[in-house]
């Protein structure tokens, strides 16, 4: 379904809010193999499940050993990793890609909503009291009052199309954007001397310890040019802070996928955009959080390799974790919504400034870095 070139504008949160939830209709496959966990083994080692007495849906893969391999590291291989150059893109405008809903899984506009507990936050809430015998103490930064941002537990399209992503850097937030493509952020991904990348590992709809799609790994890395977090984000860094790694296993074709569309100057200010991710403040990166109404504030463009790429400024709430999650519009009657950004860098000291807000990178560079990807890596 093309979307209404138009209706330049993506519908409001409480056009959302109104829109129904859809059922599952379609069939889903009648096998389906999802991978559950992915090791290596050293050398002699032999490895079989079984399944646990008294927990007949429980297993584990016990492993039996070489003596001398006891502590023994098996490390992941590099991933390959592939730089875009401005010969192998076409010039021009970018163009919208469409989304995926399979389906066999029900739609939802907004996912459901998660209350916890205080028991279970790692850490308490930005509107909690932070008073300690009389002391106000320090609040977590990057959040800005009031807190809009909720817990959810959702596996209908397209909430299970954001997961969790590992890499040897710790946790961050990511989606699929293809059948075989993980979007995620740039200065996440181990970038190695030899020009390759370190392992990726990626769960969609991730909960709690919980994993109901499996998880894939990446094989390649795509990318315009690298960023590292190590020493801080700079707005030229933020502009292309985004990565297309591309994964083991079409995990898309069984969750979907988003589309993508280019953001335009004109929206900023409006409220209709939605944004993810595993934040560390709140549950220690175990659960998503949803923040609906977003607005981005004001973007900046920067260039690299003959590529335009945007920071999206914006006072929604981020924190660790979350980079690399997907800033999304929804637009029509189209059963997919479409990113237009990825969360990158959060303000040292926030304020209501441009020197002290969160950001988002974006613009035509990551819809074109996406098509390349679904023409070429399919």
């Amino acid at each position: 379904m093309a979307i209404d070139q138009g209706s330049d504008r993506p519908l409001t949160s409480e056009q959302l809010a109104g829109r129904p939830a859809l059922s599952g209709e379609g069939t889903p496959p009648a096998n389906l193999v999802l991978n559950q966990g992915t090791f290596r083994l050293p050398p002699g080692a032999t490895a079989r499940l079984v399944a646990l007495p008294n927990a007949p849906d429980t297993y584990q893969i016990q492993v039996e050993m070489v003596a001398d391999t006891f502590g023994r590291r098996v490390p992941f291989d590099s991933i390959p990793a592939t730089p875009l150059t401005r010969e192998q893109v076409p010039e021009g405008e970018p163009h919208d890609i469409d989304g995926s809903h399979p389906g066999h899984l029900p739609l939802s506009f907004v996912p459901s909503r998660v209350d916890l507990p205080l028991s279970q936050r790692a850490r308490p809430p930005f509107d909690f009291d932070y008073v300690r015998d009389g002391e106000i103490l320090d609040r977590p930064t990057n959040v800005f009052a009031p807190e809009d941002r909720y817990i959810y537990d959702d596996t209908a399209f397209p909430w299970c199309t954001i997961g969790r992503v590992d890499t040897p850097l710790g946790y961050c937030t990511g989606c699929t954007i293809g059948p075989r493509l993980l979007l995620t952020a740039n200065h996440t991904i181990q970038w190695n001397d030899d020009g390759t990348t370190g392992w990726v590992r990626f769960r969609p709809a991730y909960y709690n310890g919980s994993a109901p799609f499996g998880e894939a790994w990446a094989v390649e890395t795509l990318f315009w040019t690298t960023v590292t977090g190590g020493d801080g984000l700079s707005n030229q860094e933020t502009a292309f802070d985004y990565v297309v790694c591309v994964l083991d296993s079409p995990i898309g074709d069984v969750v979907g996928f988003p589309g993508t569309r280019t953001y335009r100057e004109e929206w900023n200010g409006d409220d209709p955009w939605q944004h993810m991710g595993y934040p560390s403040d709140l549950t220690g990166g175990e659960r998503p959080a949803f923040q609906g109404q977003a607005v981005i504030s004001s973007v900046e463009d920067r260039q690299t390799v003959g590529r335009t790429g945007f920071v999206l400024g914006h006072f929604n709430d981020a924190v660790g974790g979350h980079s690399g999650g997907p800033v999304w519009g929804w637009w029509g009657e189209e059963p997919w919504p479409r990113v237009l950004g990825t969360q990158s860098a959060e303000a040292d000291v926030p304020n209501d400034s441009t020197s002290g807000d969160n950001e988002f990178g974006g613009g035509p560079a990551l819809t074109q870095l996406i098509a390349w990807a679904r023409d070429n890596r399919p």
